[in-house]
């Protein structure tokens, strides 16, 4: 609801005490409450004042680019930001959906989502901003060709000179040269955009709905590129600076940004000592100056306009500006922080007339102008001045309420306090509501006196009762409400201040207005779910916007053998009202299969939830092949829902809604599996190969860490260990030598793809290593040959034909062996295009009486897509367990073996 306010005029007071003790009144929680990435009330403290006076002296912009999270250069964005007090950026071209995940099971555009929460986490400690293109991550990559099939050229820089027009920075670093040196096919495609985007931002002829937008033309004064190898030609920035309010390095504090990066394993220590960044200078001019202790000042953002007279006026009031500033920080005290605030309240005053006298100079201007650059540069500096005023002052803002999921046409009551901590007097406070869409304030009052366990005293604390509108959407990220387009996000129904933005605005803020020595200031609060847990204390949850019902299936992916008359899934229907409700579930089949009657839920519980399962008739004349099915819930009033709403959540990121959609996804084809009577799993990293065994019917049995310690493993046929789960699974390690002993016993062991700590910990029976960087197939489509065609492994039970090796998804594999020993046998040779042949995709080696496999074959992202192929290929490996004489016939050849270069089938 745009420009609702609540009228707050009693007096205010003064002093007080800790603010601390005003957030120990929510509601009791017990210790099942989620932790979270938000943050109780703080203004920062003096270390956040004295960052805040520096960039108000300071005009330095560094704008950064790559081609995914966790390419970015976090000890260069520290410098800039923690150092030297400017403005840094990292503008990551994709969101990171084709990579793996360590932590958890997302992968794909929930794996997007938990990077994208990342990557602010990171710039929440670097100090830096973020932006994104809307590229979608399809995975790696050697060919800059298809990397600009996938990525059209022009989408791409498009969305970067939008960031440069945005950002404004005077100098651009790209993080990969625009060849084939950059390794990935993605990588050289954001060294080609950020060189190419930076003539584009400077022509105003070029994107011209941009000029539509307000962002006209940008010229960026110098190019640079971090250096490679012996490269040179440029300055060399030291990291070992200590920033004093941290008491850490330059470095230090970069290590724990990149240490953010945790679902792609890029925790990191944190040492002693000098460090340094190096640059390569590319294009433009030289501006060394920009990478040296020398303050760039604020008089300079002057000299973007280029009406002479109108140049000398600006700087002219910019000096003022700076003076102001470089002066509070002198007679700013850690004791007496309140003592600035006079000069702060000039400061901030000033900025404000230097945008009216700007504002009335030029007030007919072309789109292109640069006043619009210059007049976005005050109005941030304004922010920051305003932000740092009320911190000077020890003036608090917060809004909270006890309540984390809201429904359109729901009530909400929510508090707002406003605290005057500091000797300065404040007048005339009113509240602003700000949302995307018009939320109804129903109520405003103070709040009841004599409530308070402490005498604390809050100076303006009052009770909101709030409409969520009724026709609220689903709070979603803005990039993921619409289908992509190909390998991109749709952005076309997105306005043009969020795009390329990290995530959309909170569903509601509030606005804080009032006057502290003669300054207007507002301060802008989002609304938060605040709870106290019994064990951790204060926790605080982002609110969202959901649908009054949700509707999931388990599993939303069944691979069928052909012949099969029917499957069951499990339908999960969960209601959000405070009342028992009732729905009826429909599904809709494919054309000329058996229609699945409607069936009646009921959720007896408020905001409950209630299963049922269904069978699903397969008609016997099916072809084989991808069918779709899909659910609805239909409620009393005959409103429609076909999605569930779960959340990406971990403790180091902000909780971040995505959708499912009630869908089935049948995959029918020709399909057998060997007779098992129990299979042993030892998950991994971003593992949901177990899920798709167990819907497949395979009697498979997680292991956990006492059961490889001390469990009986001889009562399984195969014992299959997921990807990386040498890393994620610390008694895997040290129960290696039981596993060894049980496929020397007669056992089955399958090992899919490790990295580096798994061939370096002489994990394997024999000789083993992987190369770096590591051999892979990075088209999923590659040529593939069966080096020995008449192996169990491609005859039992199911024969694997040419039609097998369809239809996989992103890649063949990954982590491949290098080298092996004799003992060894490789089982397939492939070959991306224009690319070496690679042969250790899939090793078997006998052991005792027993097998050892190791594959690099991603049959983690296979099985979960429903690749039949990659079932049959897996259901053979596992049919091993029954021909332990499959491995007899080794290769004898030299004891060791490269995959690429010394060996030929």
């Amino acid at each position: 609801m745009r420009g609702s306010r609540v009228d707050c005029t009693r007096p205010l007071l003064g002093t007080g005490f800790l603010v601390a003790l005003l957030f120990l009144f929510a509601p009791q929680q017990t210790a099942e409450a989620r932790p979270a990435a938000l943050e109780p009330a703080s203004n920062g403290g003096v270390p956040a004042l004295d960052r805040a006076l520096q960039r108000l002296s300071t005009h330095r912009r560094l704008l950064m680019i790559a081609a995914h999270p966790d390419d970015e250069d976090t000890s260069l964005l520290t410098w800039v930001a923690r150092a030297r007090a400017g403005e840094a950026a990292y503008l990551s071209l994709s969101r990171g959906e084709g990579g793996q995940n360590l932590i958890g099971a997302e992968l794909g555009a929930d794996l997007g989502l938990l990077r994208s929460r990342e990557l602010l986490a990171a710039r929440g400690i670097d100090g830096a901003h973020q932006f994104f293109s809307r590229a979608f991550d399809f995975g790696y990559t050697r060919s800059l060709d298809e990397t600009f099939e996938r990525w059209p050229k022009e989408a791409l820089l498009e969305d970067t000179v939008r960031v440069i027009r945005r950002f404004r920075p005077q100098v651009v670093v790209a993080i990969f040269p625009p060849d084939a040196r950059a390794g990935h096919g993605q990588h050289q495609a954001s060294g080609v955009v950020a060189h190419e985007a930076l003539a584009l931002a400077a022509d105003p002829e070029a994107f011209p709905h941009l000029l539509a937008e307000g962002l006209p033309p940008w010229q960026v004064e110098a190019f640079y590129r971090r250096a490679r190898g012996g490269e040179d030609d440029g300055p060399t920035v030291a990291m070992g600076e200590i920033d004093p309010w941290a008491g850490r390095s330059i470095l230090q504090i970069a290590l724990e940004s990149r240490s953010q990066h945790r679902c792609q394993d890029m925790g990191s220590l944190q040492p002693l000592g000098d460090y340094e960044s190096r640059l390569l200078f590319v294009d433009g001019k030289r501006h060394d100056e920009f990478f040296t202790p020398t303050r760039m000042p604020v008089p300079a953002m002057a000299r973007i306009l280029d009406d002479p007279a109108l140049q000398d006026a600006m700087e002219e009031r910019l000096q003022r500006i700076e003076a102001l500033a470089l002066r509070a920080r002198e007679e700013l005290r850690a004791s007496a922080p309140a003592a600035v605030a006079p000069l702060l309240a000039d400061l901030h005053r000033q900025l404000v007339d230097a945008e009216r006298a700007l504002e009335t100079a030029a007030p007919d201007r072309d789109p292109r102008s640069p006043v619009l650059h210059v007049l976005r540069l005050l109005q941030e500096k304004q922010g920051i001045a305003a932000e740092a005023l009320a911190g000077a002052a020890q003036i608090f803002a917060d809004a909270v309420t006890d309540r984390e999921i809201l429904l359109p046409g729901q009530e909400l009551e929510a508090q707002t306090f406003f605290w005057n901590a500091g000797p300065h007097a404040v007048e005339g406070l009113e509240i602003e509501i700000r949302a995307e869409e018009e939320w109804l304030l129903l109520d405003d009052r103070p709040a009841e006196p004599g409530r308070s366990r402490f005498s604390a005293r809050v100076d303006s604390e009052r009770h909101l009762r709030l409409r969520v509108p009724d026709t609220a959407s689903p709070t979603l990220p803005y990039f993921r409400k619409r289908p992509t387009r190909g390998f991109l996000y749709d952005w076309s129904q997105v306005p043009a201040e969020q795009r390329g933005e990290p995530f959309e605005a909170p569903p509601i803020r509030l606005v804080f207005r009032f006057r502290v020595l003669g300054a207007d200031l507002a301060l802008e609060r989002e609304v938060v779910q605040r709870v106290r847990d019994q064990a951790r204390g204060e926790v605080r949850r982002p609110l969202r916007i959901v649908p009054p019902i949700e509707i999931g299936i388990e599993p939303s992916l069944l691979v069928v053998a052909r012949g099969d008359k029917a499957s069951r899934v499990e339908i999960e229907v969960r209601s959000h009202l405070e009342r028992p409700t009732g729905v009826r579930v429909e599904a809709r089949t494919p054309a000329g299969w058996p229609a699945v009657d409607p069936m009646r839920v009921e959720v007896e519980e408020p905001k409950g939830s209630s299963q049922l399962e269904i069978e699903i008739p397969i008609p016997p004349d099916a072809r084989d092949g991808h069918y779709g099915i899909e659910f609805v819930a239909v409620d009393e009033m005959g409103r429609r829902f076909g999605h569930a709403l779960p959340l990406v959540d971990y403790e180091h990121v902000r909780a971040t809604p995505t959708r499912r959609t009630a869908r089935l996804e049948l995959a029918l084809g020709e399909l057998e599996w060997p007779e098992l009577q129990r299979v042993g799993y030892v998950r991994g990293a971003s593992d949901r190969i177990p899920e798709s065994l167990l819907q497949a019917g395979v009697p498979l049995e997680i292991l956990p860490a006492r059961s490889l310690a001390e469990g009986n493993l001889s009562r399984f046929d195969a014992i299959v260990i997921g990807p990386r789960a040498f890393e994620v699974e610390p008694a895997l390690a040290r129960a290696n030598a039981r596993l060894l002993r049980y496929a020397e016993a007669g056992g089955l062991v399958i090992v899919q793809y490790q990295q580096y700590f798994f061939a370096g910990g002489d994990f394997a029976p024999y000789p083993f290593d992987i190369d770096r960087p590591h051999d892979r197939v990075t088209d999923e489509t590659a040529s593939v040959r069966l080096l020995e065609p008449t192996h169990p492994v491609f005859t039992n039970p199911n024969p694997i034909r040419a039609t097998d090796w369809d239809h996989w998804v992103q890649e063949r594999g990954l982590y491949f062996a290098g080298t092996w020993a004799a003992q060894y046998q490789p089982l397939l040779a492939m070959v991306d295009p224009g690319g070496d042949e690679q042969l250790g995709g899939l090793l078997v080696t006998k052991l005792g009486r027993g097998t050892w496999v190791y594959t690099g074959l991603a049959f983690f992202r296979q099985l979960p897509a429903g690749v039949v192929g990659a079932y049959r290929l897996f259901a053979n490996l596992l049919g091993l367990a029954s021909a332990p004489e499959s491995a007899d016939s080794a290769s004898t050849g030299p004891k060791e073996v490269r995959s690429s270069e010394e060996s030929s089938p």
